[in-house]
């Protein structure tokens, strides 16, 4: 039993009641509480329990709504015990939404030593640092005051902890690396940086189960975030993992031409556990994109209508119903594996020619090209820094476009551009991923209908400035074209 919180709010119950002695034998230290004293001492809490009588509903029901949130975020345990079904339906009734909260249990009679013991077996974790400075770095926003709970119990022996956010993807998730000061540590007080992610409670809760199901035993130990704490809240909740210093981005590097051993390494190595299970079994056949859509990986009916507009506008009069009926009926080949879901530029860090990835809040099982597909498409329509955001257009790019993604591209990777061009960066990425998407494929339009099934999920967003929603409406209008090839030149 944790030592450090071992306190216990009994809101209705009395020093002779019971639930009182028990949870005294078991090294708890009960205050005797109403739901006028203020403040609550959440930090020195492992539980509180509330005992419901008919006479005392109202008020702590009252109690109970207005804390339960702070509770779940400090990690404490709620019990809400009632003498009969009458009352716990009326308590149910005022505080449903706070009985969704996995730190809540609310329960009829329950036999009083089954509950002291659960109580004393809760982990609260340590005491929070309630004095704790969070730094976020380089004027990014700050951190918002209902999630400071959560940082306060991840860091609770810092003194301080800058965040230095690390962008990319199209989640509400925020990413950071953590930079704590640290007390009572003999080696030091700076020590290795931590990698934090703040999301929907739900989500990081799925994160964490994908690390454990796919990263620990699939991924090489040096080439994925190792994860220290979760960190769970009412409504959000921290990641908390070791950190790559000292790296950088894919997308940096793509940038600079310089990405092509981080490449290799992250197909070859960091992703091989993976794509390995493709080759457990006998490929799968049926239609590729409903595959992809089934394993949530894009979603048809969610692209933006502005960008069939502007492909109609262009003469290209096909919906997405339109694509997805030749879709459909399509019959191809693909390996089943798992795969990443959301492959970007921004989600894996390159240290010494090693890509690390730095997400799996995605991770799920799809055809085996998906991820490939996924990272070529982000990599070219991306809009990179120095490019003007307000620009609806740009012709150098367009052309490039056009030659790397032409449908005979997708029988022979396309070839260099000229060696001065201000794109060739674009143009060596892809054709190293391209290479490697044809090599992988298990059937002649596997990877072309990946491509063009990944260009469409891009169509989902339009929350970018004009070239960034430029690129992707060509990105609309290159994926109908790759369609219509693949399916013998019917549109």
């Amino acid at each position: 039993m944790d030592g450090d919180r071992r306190e216990v709010f009994c809101l209705g119950a009395t020093l002779d009641s019971p639930v009182v002695r028990e949870l005294e034998n078991r090294s708890c230290v009960v205050h005797l509480a109403t739901p006028d004293d203020v403040p609550v001492p959440v930090e020195r809490l492992r539980a509180v329990l509330v005992c419901f009588t008919p006479a005392d509903i109202e008020p702590y029901c009252a109690w109970v709504s207005t804390h339960v949130q702070t509770l779940a975020d400090y990690g404490v345990r709620l019990e809400l015990v009632s003498p009969d079904d009458a009352t716990l339906g009326q308590v149910q009734s005022r505080v449903g939404p706070a009985l969704k909260l996995a730190s809540v249990r609310a329960r009829t009679a329950p036999p009083v030593a089954a509950l002291a013991e659960n109580i004393a077996r809760h982990f609260a974790g340590a005491r929070p640092r309630m004095d704790l400075k969070i730094v976020v770095a380089d004027e990014r926003e700050p951190i918002r005051k209902a999630d400071e709970p959560l940082f306060k119990r991840a860091f609770h022996l810092c003194r301080e902890v800058t965040l230095v956010e690390l962008t990319g993807g199209r989640s509400a998730a925020r990413v950071f690396a953590a930079h704590m000061t640290v007390e009572g540590s003999e080696a030091g007080v700076w020590p290795q940086p931590a990698f934090v992610k703040l999301d929907r409670s739900d989500k990081v809760a799925r994160e964490h189960a994908n690390y454990r199901d796919y990263a620990e035993r699939f991924i090489p130990f040096g080439l994925r975030p190792n994860i220290q704490a979760l960190v769970a809240g009412a409504e959000r909740s921290l990641l908390v993992g070791d950190f790559v210093d000292r790296s950088e981005s894919l997308w940096d590097l793509a940038q600079r031409e310089v990405a092509a051993q981080a490449v290799t390494s992250l197909i070859d190595e960091t992703l091989r556990g993976w794509r390995d299970q493709g080759y457990a079994s006998d490929p799968v056949s049926g239609s590729l994109a409903i595959a992809m859509r089934d394993a949530g990986l894009w979603n048809p009916e969610a692209i933006v209508a502005g960008y069939v507009e502007k492909a109609w506008e262009a003469g290209v009069r096909v919906t997405p119903a339109d694509l997805m009926v030749t879709l459909s009926a399509m019959r191809q080949m693909w390996r089943h594996a798992p795969v990443h879901g959301d492959l970007h530029g921004e989600n894996v860090r390159v240290r010494n020619g090693q890509a690390i990835l730095i997400d799996l809040a995605s991770v799920t099982k799809g055809p085996m090209t998906a991820d490939l597909a996924a990272l070529e498409t982000w990599l070219a329509f991306e809009l990179p820094l120095g490019v003007d955001a307000s620009r609806f257009g740009d012709p150098e790019w367009t052309s490039q476009i056009d030659r790397l993604y032409a449908p005979s591209a997708f029988r022979h990777p396309p070839g260099p551009c000229a060696p001065a061009a201000r794109l060739r960066w674009m143009a060596a990425v892809v054709r190293q991923l391209r290479t490697m998407g044809i090599a992988a494929q298990s059937c002649p339009t596997e990877y072309q209908t990946a491509v063009a099934v990944q260009l469409l999920r891009r169509c989902q967003w339009d929350d970018g400035p004009a070239a960034d929603r430029f690129r992707r409406g060509y990105g609309y209008l290159t994926a109908v074209r790759l369609i219509e090839d693949a399916n013998g030149g019917v549109r």
